[in-house]
């Protein structure tokens, strides 16, 4: 039985990367049913219970290595890895369980990895002198794989394909009419969804979407639900989101649960517009072919965001309330049928990515 080894930011509570988690497992149980995978998380004893795998410390350097010893394949990914905006110590450890692999005698793969922004000189000469010992590399948009030519990865090494959260199927909405109700909200009346993570220097975006969502509010005579998809870290800007909404008619719910990704989809899936700043809430979205809204606060936003065709309503730096209520003017009610149409072509896309994957153990 052949062996995968998976490295990414698991067992966080980051209700993106669990999807993606999720996703990349379902992906791989796919195509190769039989194959062996064990996730390096954060906490394996949470990664175990929720995917039923098996899962090491991400610390723990003998279990690691011990597993990458048995390993045919590591897969590096999803998400955004390789990027120096976090930290330095987050790329550096990320690389260094790369390097490990192939010290092993271990296949590498960067799977649907949205790569950078890279600032710092020596993380980008050290990124690509890894990166060039890859046996595959997939990434999820095409400002990702310019990146890497930058970088001086040749580009015909680089397959683009989509992220691997979008090959998840929809869930039904009826969980999530649950959840709502429970939280005080009226199905029979609109919903907008809000869900903002923290970002240096962000009162002002915080404040100025709280007045947009007040005066969407009134004038669709809708419902407010905001939604942390990082539970806990998320919890703290959303309480203070909500803290900056002026008195409404209609009622705010603060969803502040520890949500599976089954039941993050199917509340998304019951509001009417999503307006978010992180990628895989407005992924969540598209799967459930809800209007969605971003507000960029990263590149990885800005390209899913043009892939959908959807827009956004400005920057963390930037936005204005009268700019988001026009954007999201635009959108309210309108059919997603273009915006389905480009999901189910990066849904195939994304399916490529266990392929690839796959193809690289023995036969």
């Amino acid at each position: 039985m052949s062996n995968i080894v998976i490295s990414g930011y698991y067992g966080f509570n980051n209700a993106g990367d669990e999807a993606l988690l999720t996703a990349i497992l379902q992906a791989l149980g796919a195509v190769a049913p039989e194959t062996g995978l064990t996730v390096i998380s954060g906490n394996p004893a949470d990664t175990k219970l929720r995917h039923h795998v098996d899962a090491i410390y991400r610390f723990h350097a003998g279990h690691i290595l011990r597993a990458l010893s048995r390993a045919d394949l590591l897969i590096s990914g999803g998400g955004s890895l390789l990027q120096d905006v976090t930290s330095k110590k987050s790329l550096l450890y990320y690389l260094t369980i790369l390097v490990l692999a192939k010290l092993k005698g271990c296949k590498m793969m960067l799977f649907a990895q949205g790569i950078g922004p890279i600032r710092n000189s020596l993380m980008r000469f050290l990124t690509k002198v890894v990166c060039r010992q890859a046996d595959a590399i997939t990434v999820r948009d095409e400002d990702s794989a310019a990146e890497l030519a930058r970088l001086g990865i040749p580009p015909e090494r680089v397959q683009v394909t989509a992220d691997c959260v979008l090959t998840l199927t929809p869930s039904d909405k009826v969980a999530g009419r649950l959840l709502l109700e429970e939280a005080g909200l009226d199905l029979r009346k609109p919903i907008l969804g809000l869900s903002v993570r923290a970002w240096p220097d962000n009162l002002h975006c915080l404040q100025q979407l709280a007045a947009a969502a007040a005066a969407l509010s009134e004038k669709y005579d809708a419902q407010i639900a905001i939604l942390p998809l990082q539970y806990s870290m998320d919890c703290e800007t959303c309480e203070l989101l909500r803290g900056y909404l002026p008195r409404t008619r209609q009622p705010v719910a603060f969803l502040h649960r520890h949500f599976t990704t089954e039941e993050f989809l199917s509340i998304i899936g019951n509001f009417d517009l999503l307006i978010a700043m992180r990628l895989h809430a407005l992924i969540f979205a598209a799967i459930m072919d809800v209007p969605l809204l971003a507000v960029s606060y990263d590149p990885k936003v800005d390209a899913f965001v043009k892939a959908v065709g959807a827009r956004a309503a400005g920057t963390v730096e930037t936005l204005e309330a009268a700019d988001v209520v026009a954007a999201a003017d635009a959108v309210w009610g309108q059919d997603v049928t273009a915006q389905a149409e480009r999901i189910a072509a990066m849904r195939a896309l994304a399916r490529r990515n266990a392929e690839i994957a796959c193809s690289l153990l023995p036969h």
